[in-house]
């Protein structure tokens, strides 16, 4: 037997009920056809890039930028190459930290099963990333962006801020 969904307060009855047990509305036929024709419409899809990872990827140009200046044309030098390397790569963190509880957002939206697990146990996140592509795709894009940010950042300073090598 099918089920029918009641329009005013949502309760799924059998469709052979002619009104609701919670709020005593008729449920009818035409509601019923138009609840599955809402359903069979194929979803708009949404565009990759957002103005929150437009957003982004203009930061992550402007590091482009300030790296070339330094290090290709050496336009910055010392300490204003050392402001700019700072600037970009705490702003870098905080803008992974935002994107990273975005995309906790997310998984929790879809799962809370899933948003727990990706919280407490290693890589289970990557494995709700790839389920929940649809939903999770544009947050995911942001933390590469950021994680882009940030290494660039680390680039532009001079190379008596990084650690020595081994």
């Amino acid at each position: 037997m099918n089920n029918i969904k009641c329009a005013q307060c949502g309760l799924v009855s059998w469709s052979s009920e002619v009104e609701c047990r919670r709020c005593g509305s008729l449920l009818t036929v035409q509601d019923m056809s138009a609840q599955q024709f809402a359903f069979d419409k194929p979803s708009e899809a949404q565009p990759l890039f957002s103005s929150g990872l437009q957003f982004l990827t203009i930061i992550l140009a402007l590091a482009s930028v300030a790296f070339l200046s330094s290090r290709v044309f050496q336009l910055i030098t010392g300490d204003t190459a050392t402001m700019f390397a700072v600037i970009f790569m705490f702003g870098g963190m905080a803008l992974l930290l935002l994107t990273h509880l975005w995309l906790l957002a997310r998984i929790f939206q879809e799962s809370i099963g899933w948003g727990l697990g990706t919280l407490f146990i290693p890589l289970v996140g990557l494995f709700a990333i790839a389920k929940f592509w649809e939903k999770t795709r544009r947050s995911f894009i942001g933390q590469v962006i950021c994680m882009g940010i940030i290494l660039v950042g680390y680039q532009i300073g001079p190379p008596s801020l990084r650690p020595p090598s081994a």
